[in-house]
């Protein structure tokens, strides 16, 4: 039998806990920018107080795009190996082919900041 001690700590603990009374009117608001943010609205109020401003997650868009990314990557070292085997324009020819990707991608990710 192993030893099972639950989940693990975490590396942070939250420990003290911080109550506020609002009008149904400023909860609305609050609730409705949290949910813009995709946060939940203890997440929203931490990063608002702490840092100013709420970093969203990342839409279901966002990932497939980072997705997209990653196998471009995966693709463009391909690229580089055939530059070093064949020569750098039959390179060329394949990288042509990503570069309009790739832009897309990036303008993507830097649009929001």
């Amino acid at each position: 039998m192993s030893n099972r001690n639950g989940r693990p700590p975490k590396a942070i603990k939250q420990e003290k806990f911080i109550g506020y009374f609002v009008t149904h009117a400023q909860h609305f608001v609050i609730q409705q920018k949290a949910a813009e943010a995709r946060v939940n609205i203890s997440d929203y109020m931490r990063q608002m107080a702490v840092c100013g401003y709420v970093k969203p997650r990342w839409s279901e868009e966002e990932r497939e795009w980072f997705k997209k990314l990653i196998g471009m990557s995966n693709d463009l070292h391909r690229i580089v190996e055939i530059a070093q085997k064949e020569g750098t324009i039959t390179a060329m020819l394949h990288f042509t082919a990503y570069r309009d990707l790739i832009d897309t991608a990036i303008k993507q990710f830097t649009h929001d900041q």
